[in-house]
């Protein structure tokens, strides 16, 4: 079997928690801050991509309880 396509690549170590609502608000607010911090220096540091996907993930996880 031939793969076609790029390799699947995973961000660091993967973990699961179970949040409550007012702590992902209050984690996603943190992450948004240190991004836009980010943003402002114009940093490419290894931390943005990763502050991105936690963005992502709490975001989405606050849209699908709602």
């Amino acid at each position: 079997m031939v793969r076609f396509g790029p390799v699947v690549a995973t961000m660091g170590p993967v973990l699961r928690i179970d949040l409550e609502r007012v702590e992902a608000l209050e984690i996603l607010s943190m992450t948004l801050a240190h991004l836009n911090i980010a943003e402002s220096t114009v940093d490419l540091s290894p931390r943005v991509p990763l502050l991105m996907a936690i963005r992502d993930k709490i975001a989405l996880a606050l849209r699908e309880e709602t």
